[in-house]
């Protein structure tokens, strides 16, 4: 089921350093499901749920709350016109990988309640903050995506660009090293992949989803850090999700050398969050 990505991602870039629970995306399905039905209420649950387990220390978890039928394509044409015939809800999070235990619940918690503001009523719904994504549906096999679905889930490109060798240099360095690098970390930890880079004035981190294998990882981030050339050509700092995985770079305290050997600023209004390591 698709779903429709909110306009208001699109306004602005995060501020550097913003909070994990600090909005950047949403998708909502076209579908609604009918209120003080079984779905919504194992929906409910399932969403109550979540920052409990978040408090536990996991940074990935997926969860179903009620029986679905066998046949889960069955489940999704159900809902297809919002008046369900199955109860099952499913649902996933993950934190990234940097957070703190604390931080993770707190993102989880706020990105739940921002998700039944921005989605209510939706059979079918994601939002991407900061420092963590939350997704749920009417359908398991819709929640995890498919490995050949390439297309961007959301994308943005910084207003400053530079064409100096030494930055594209460092670039290209750090998004070689991110997709070359997750995948070892995603066969080790059910938690999804999470890899940090930095090379020059440039930094950048990847992240696959939880319950994606690590080939299906690898070559997500490699059609991600395609899609940063293709879409943000030399862009101070980019930031592409793709269903399964993510992919971000910025400029080290928003400097980029000019191909003259100084140093301009750059907007830091246009420069992604940098996660803190601890």
């Amino acid at each position: 089921m698709h779903l429709l990505i909110s306009c208001l991602a699109a306004v602005f870039f995060l501020p550097v350093d913003a909070a994990p629970g600090t909005f950047v995306y949403a998708g909502c399905s076209p579908s609604r499901y009918a209120p003080n039905t079984a779905f919504e209420s194992n929906l409910n649950s399932l969403l109550a749920s979540m920052a409990s387990t978040a408090s536990s220390g996991a940074t990935y978890s997926s969860f179903t709350s009620g029986a679905g039928p066998e046949d889960e394509a069955e489940s999704e044409s159900a809902t297809a016109d919002g008046a369900s015939a199955a109860s099952a809800a499913y649902g996933l999070y993950q934190c990234r990988g940097d957070l703190r235990p604390g931080e993770c619940v707190a993102c989880v918690r706020d990105t739940v309640a921002r998700l039944g503001a921005v989605c209510a009523g939706a059979t079918a719904a994601s939002l991407q903050s900061d420092g963590c994504y939350v997704r749920y549906g009417a359908a398991r096999r819709n929640l995890v995506g498919r490995a050949d679905d390439t297309s961007a889930a959301y994308h943005r490109c910084s207003a400053g660009t530079s064409g100096d060798a030494w930055f594209l240099r460092s670039r290209d360095a750090v998004l070689s090293d991110l997709q070359g690098g997750v995948d070892a970390t995603a066969a080790a930890s059910s938690g999804g992949g999470y890899k940090v880079s930095a090379s020059g004035p440039v930094q950048g981190v990847a992240q696959c989803l939880g319950g994606v294998g690590a080939s299906d990882c690898t070559a997500c981030l490699a059609q991600a850090v395609a899609q940063v050339h293709g879409t943000c050509g030399a862009a101070l700092a980019a930031d592409v999700y793709l269903v399964q995985c993510s992919v971000r770079y910025w400029t080290n305290a928003n400097y980029v050398r000019s191909s003259q050997g100084t140093y301009v600023v750059a907007d830091a209004m246009t420069t992604p969050s940098r996660p803190n390591h601890h």
